[in-house]
């Protein structure tokens, strides 16, 4: 089994494999752009993976498809592949996702242990609720705000968040940058959000609140037509129970779980 990059020619074969692996926006949504590995068995493609670099020593793995075999061998190729690739680049944690029940065998071939969960909520249709006294933080605030989130995110997530489909160590530099560009709100009760834009979609990547609908609302007047508002929420959080009465994302109805592998070439 050969295990490289493929061709541009190689990469259009691979672009008529469905992916079930991946939720529907996972294009749209990711942040980082990444790289494919593919697997090949006498010239003919069996397997693929994509990777990529998410932060100072932190890499990603997704989208792991392969033909059916008995041993998972094709899986258990491309992952060794890619984390050694990530490894290359200095990563010495690799993290991957899944549906919360859904765990693949290569995820327990290759060691990777659970390190939190989330849910991740889709607002409902109706008139937003009132965003009382929410607001963009300044750059001055920034970092306030962000050790009250961090704060929550090592309590509750093993201090990660989302940033698209991908997870990654929350730094203080996230929220300075989402402070300069508004996508820090604030209320009046020391409640906060750290907001993403992907096109005419809005996702609410952190959520620390007493009463998060008011932040969710100002973030959800936003929405222009055919827009769409996800909330990514730590598991069993406060703010993920305030929520619960909202729809779940039909890729992950029960929550995505997502794992990590420590260790590498420093």
């Amino acid at each position: 089994m050969d295990v490289r990059e493929p061709t541009h020619e190689e990469l259009a074969q691979l672009a008529g494999w469905p992916d079930v692996t991946l939720p529907p926006e996972w294009l749209a949504w990711a942040d980082e752009p990444h790289r494919v590995l593919a697997a090949f068995e006498d010239g003919r493609v069996v397997g693929a993976v994509n990777l990529a670099v998410v932060g100072q020593g932190e890499g990603w793995i997704e989208g792991v498809r392969a033909e059916p075999d008995e041993v998972g061998a094709v899986a258990d190729r491309l992952v060794a592949a890619a984390v050694e690739v990530l490894h290359g680049y200095g990563a010495v944690v690799v993290r991957t996702a899944s549906p919360w029940g859904a765990r693949p065998g290569w995820m327990d071939r290759a060691g990777f242990a659970e390190k939190a969960q989330f849910a991740v909520r889709l607002v409902p249709p109706g008139p937003p609720p009132a965003a009382g006294a929410v607001r963009p933080a300044t750059p001055r605030e920034a970092g306030q705000v962000a050790g009250r989130l961090g704060a929550r995110l090592r309590e509750r997530a093993a201090g990660l968040v989302p940033l698209g489909w991908r997870w990654r160590s929350f730094r203080t530099e996230m929220a300075a940058a989402a402070a300069r560009e508004g996508r820090l709100l604030v209320d009046g009760e020391g409640g906060a959000a750290l907001v993403l834009r992907r096109g005419g979609d809005r996702l609410v990547a952190a959520l620390a609140a007493e009463w998060p609908e008011g932040l969710v609302g100002a973030v959800r007047a936003e929405l222009t037509e055919g827009g769409r508002l996800a909330c990514f929420l730590p598991a069993s959080s406060p703010e993920a129970v305030a929520l619960e009465g909202w729809p779940a994302h039909p890729w992950c109805p029960e929550g995505v779980v997502v794992y990590e592998l420590t260790g590498g070439r420093g």
